[in-house]
């Protein structure tokens, strides 16, 4: 048994997905330890106790208060707090980067419908590589506009609706539904305050699995989606105006990865670009030259 594949957990369902890749999936769930297992490198276990690992870039924002209660409590370090203020625009800009950097995790506790099993902590992954999620917390984060600037702004985001209907057609299954929303405010001097809600509607797919070639599929796929997201294109290379054609935080795989089906992105190809960086040339011209200058090719 490798240590990247751990004892089977008793959790149903095989996950269903296209392996390899993280841009097929837009909210995750399994189970918490199925997670710490297979991203060991992400957390680091002792006990009760996980550390997330903060790394630039590669990893997950986890979305916690510190705790999570379930068959046994789990106490965490260097998560980000649950409800989160800020005094300035430039630092609530900062926490939308920090926020769009690394897929979100929150922590919840379900109930399996099986009446000798307690209740089990799980995970609930908002993979922000793929483009409609992104653009969703991207969107809602936005809405501080001008007007705004001078007045308190609440934000709520929340998968709350998506994981209980997901749980909902799961006979047997309950959920406490906490934990599964984080608020970020804007706080500035004024009694005015816009307050809003966003409701994150996206796929949920299962990653619970039983079988050791299922959990190296999951792994994979959690690999992929904890890679750091990059830039392809860089403002030398563009117009002035020009909107990049693979944002900042856009997964290169997103663009690269044939095998999705989709593009989330537009992009000349090489061959393209080449052929409209030469004049056009006249073949019998060209034909002519050449082997009138044939010796200089020959040593």
């Amino acid at each position: 048994m490798s240590a990247d594949c751990p004892q089977p957990l008793a959790v149903r369902d095989s996950p269903n997905f296209l392996p390899g890749t993280s841009m097929c999936c837009e909210i995750a769930v399994l189970p918490l330890e199925l997670l710490l297992s297979l991203q060991r490198s992400h957390f680091h276990v002792v006990g009760n106790n996980i550390q997330i690992v903060q790394r630039p870039g590669a990893g997950y924002n986890v979305i916690s208060n510190g705790q999570v209660k379930a068959e046994r409590q789990w106490n965490l370090t260097e998560c980000i707090q649950r409800k989160v203020t800020v005094t300035s625009l430039k630092k609530y800009r900062n926490l939308q980067e920090t926020i769009l950097s690394k897929p979100m995790v929150f922590l919840t506790s379900i109930k399996p419908p099986e009446v000798s099993k307690k209740e089990m902590a799980y995970a609930i992954i908002v993979n922000t590589h793929h483009s409609k999620m992104r653009q969703e917390i991207q969107d809602s984060m936005n809405d501080v506009t001008a007007s705004e600037i001078e007045a308190n702004y609440i934000l709520q985001i929340t998968v709350q609706k998506a994981v209980q209907s997901f749980f909902s057609m799961k006979e047997g299954y309950k959920m406490d539904g906490l934990g599964l929303d984080f608020t970020c405010e804007l706080k500035c001097d004024s009694f005015d305050c816009t307050s809003k809600i966003k409701e994150l509607d996206g796929k949920v797919l299962d990653l619970s699995c039983l079988t050791e070639d299922e959990k190296c599929k999951v792994k994979n796929l959690l690999d992929n989606m904890s890679e750091p997201n990059i830039q392809i294109n860089t403002a030398s290379e563009q117009s002035p105006g020009e909107v990049p054609s693979l944002c900042a935080g856009s997964s290169e795989k997103e663009v690269f990865s044939s095998s999705q089906g989709q593009s989330y992105a537009k992009r000349t190809s090489v061959k393209e670009k080449s052929s409209t960086q030469y004049p056009a040339v006249n073949e019998k011209s060209y034909l002519l030259q050449f082997t009138q200058n044939l010796p200089r090719y020959i040593e």
